[in-house]
């Protein structure tokens, strides 16, 4: 039977590390009246469970996301109601990372940083002019786990080197890149959070950079 899509759009303000977040629910709906597809966006990304249905009314599809967008749960059911999926999807892509940051050639620069670039010149000294620069960036903990990502947002940064109030080991290293360069920053723990750690870095945890400059 054809269906169509009847969507539904509720206004929720729902609180995620003591801030607020406006989040917008979405269900859309078969001809028949069975749900189709039910999920959550905030900021643009998606959050919570999305849940997709058969149009008889058995289960399809489940994914779930952290308040930062990242899919950490997939399950799949066929149209008989056998789950052929279950996974953690961001599971593998963490260890895809492990392996990336493993295999790539770190040139040190000052203060024991490490820089590689997919694209761009490696400089020995830092480039200390413009200091304004807007780009997009990912932080990652050395086994693959990402922390941030400006790249999922969509929403990328503009900062000053001179008076930034990044953590010192990132604002240094992005002293070495130009404009359109693409690349990444080996952070050592004493630039980054130390033997303090924050609730998502452990303590004396090394972190790896992926940045991409749109304009210095």
């Amino acid at each position: 039977m054809k269906s169509f899509l009847l969507t539904i759009s509720v206004c929720l303000f729902l609180t995620f590390q003591a801030a607020s977040v406006f989040a917008q629910k979405t269900v859309e709906k078969y001809e028949n009246g069975e749900k189709k597809y039910q999920g959550r966006m905030a900021d643009g990304i998606k959050i919570g469970k999305h849940s997709f249905w058969y149009e008889d009314g058995s289960k399809k599809r489940e994914e779930k996301y952290n308040d930062r967008g990242i899919l950490i749960q997939l399950k799949e059911w066929d149209e008989a109601g056998n789950i052929v999926t279950d996974e953690n999807p961001e599971e593998k892509f963490e260890k895809i990372r492990e392996d990336q940051f493993n295999s790539i050639t770190w040139i040190e620069v000052k203060y024991n940083l490490g820089l590689s670039k997919v694209k761009g010149e490696i400089y020995t000294e830092p480039i200390l002019e413009p200091s304004d620069m807007v780009l997009h960036y990912a932080t990652y903990l050395e086994n693959g786990k990402e922390i941030d990502s400006s790249f999922r947002t969509k929403k990328p940064i503009g900062i000053n080197l001179k008076k930034s109030d990044l953590i010192d080991g990132f604002q240094e290293g992005l002293k070495y890149f130009e404009e359109g360069d693409n690349g990444f920053i080996k952070v050592p723990a004493r630039m980054a959070y130390g033997s303090e750690g924050t609730r998502e870095v452990p303590p004396n945890s090394t972190l790896i950079f992926q940045v991409y400059i749109l304009k210095r």
